[in-house]
């Protein structure tokens, strides 16, 4: 199988469009940089593939973000998918977690939001639902019912190898309100329901797609390969170190010895003694002081 692919497609016969996504290395990426739980690892897992099948549905240079947020044991869930088809997840919890904790025991009453940054926009979209259902499809379908009125239905399924989703959606226009447009939609999405988790982790597109759409008219396009990639840099923590001051910076190299800073995307640790703090800092002051210097 094509490791970490995204397959477009739509329906000649039918106002309809479909997504089918399958990681593999972006995903063994994630699992190598941090132990999760297996309940928890399964539901990020489910994340992560629906980041990529929702960031194929916008056409934007930026970035696409899913997260959820809750006061129970996992309070944080958060997959970015890039224009660039770059992933990256990461999620926090504390305690114990079952390994057939449902999404409810993890999560509880909490909240998903899917933010949208333009780049170039001032401000970026979000929107905002609470957690319905039994499983993230299910909350991503009925967000799509309620705030985008468009009927949407989602396959997602992850394991310890590999992760995959089907996404199906009715295309805008008022030609979808007429009956014969809701007999299409009807019978592509119980056509498609049939699917397995199996068959959804190991078959590539062109086979799931041919078993279960054998009968319609479906039309590829050009595949769109993914991959991990973390926007982390020592740069970056320099610039967070800066922010924090040169006192507060002191403060922490006389009782810690050393800065140390871990991403949470990708667990890269960056160390800072007292000489590289000293020289962050004298640096800061230099380019403050340089009349050449643009603000």
């Amino acid at each position: 199988m094509k490791s970490d692919c995204l397959q477009r497609f739509i329906f000649d016969n039918a106002a309809i469009r479909g997504e089918w996504v399958n990681l593999q290395e972006s995903w063994q990426e994630v699992l190598n940089r941090r132990d999760y739980p297996q309940a928890l690892r399964n539901v990020l897992g489910e994340m992560m593939g629906a980041a990529a099948l929702l960031a194929a549905t916008v056409k934007i240079t930026g970035r696409l973000v899913l997260q959820v947020r809750s006061e129970g044991p996992v309070s944080l869930m958060m997959v970015e998918c890039t224009s660039k088809d770059t992933l990256r997840a990461l999620a926090q919890w504390d305690g114990e977690i079952a390994d057939d904790a449902s999404l409810t025991d993890m999560m509880g009453g909490g909240t998903l939001a899917i933010t949208i940054e333009q780049e170039g926009a001032k401000q970026p979209y979000q929107g905002v639902v609470s957690l319905q259902g039994v499983n993230l499809a299910e909350t991503l379908e009925n967000y799509f019912e309620n705030s985008e009125q468009l009927a949407t239905k989602i396959w997602l399924s992850a394991n310890e190898h590999n992760v995959a989703g089907l996404f199906l959606q009715q295309l805008p226009s008022e030609e979808n309100q007429r009956e014969d447009a809701q007999e299409d939609w009807f019978r592509i999405s119980q056509l498609a329901s049939t699917i397995t988790d199996e068959e959804l982790l190991t078959l590539e597109s062109e086979t799931l797609l041919h078993r279960l759409f054998h009968e319609e008219q479906v039309r590829l396009f050009e595949p769109t390969d993914l991959r991990f990639s973390c926007t982390c840099s020592r740069q970056r923590v320099e610039e967070t170190i800066a922010m924090l001051g040169q006192e507060e910076a002191d403060d922490i190299i006389a009782t810690e010895g050393e800065i140390e800073v871990a991403c949470e995307f990708c667990n890269q640790h960056y160390t800072f003694d007292k000489v590289d703090v000293a020289k962050l800092f004298n640096n800061t002051v230099a380019s403050a002081s340089d009349p050449n210097t643009l603000h």
